[in-house]
């Protein structure tokens, strides 16, 4: 861990909200805050993941899938019948 020291100035509540949490948690507030940055990083991580993972997909010409449940529904039968017909149709020939 690393031992040098940052002073943090906060307003009086924010301080005693923090202190609050950190005695309800049973945990240092030092502890408290070092465990929100953690997690904001992580969140920050999967917010970019979906955000990668969405421009990928629009970038491929998005889901095909149509708007309404007749649509969605037809889609997804080609779809079925074409993994069906390069995977197994050659097991029923």
């Amino acid at each position: 861990m690393d031992t040098e020291t940052v002073a943090l100035e906060l307003p009086p509540h924010v301080y005693a909200d923090l202190q609050s949490l950190a005695l309800e948690s049973g945990m240092d507030p030092v502890e408290m805050l070092m465990r929100w940055v953690a997690q904001a990083r992580q969140r920050r991580e999967w917010i970019q993941g979906w955000e990668e993972l969405a421009d990928l997909i629009r970038q491929e010409g998005g889901l095909q899938v149509g708007t309404t449940k007749d649509q969605v529904v037809e889609q997804m039968r080609r779809t079925r019948q074409e993994i069906f017909e390069a995977e197994y149709a050659h097991l029923y020939r």
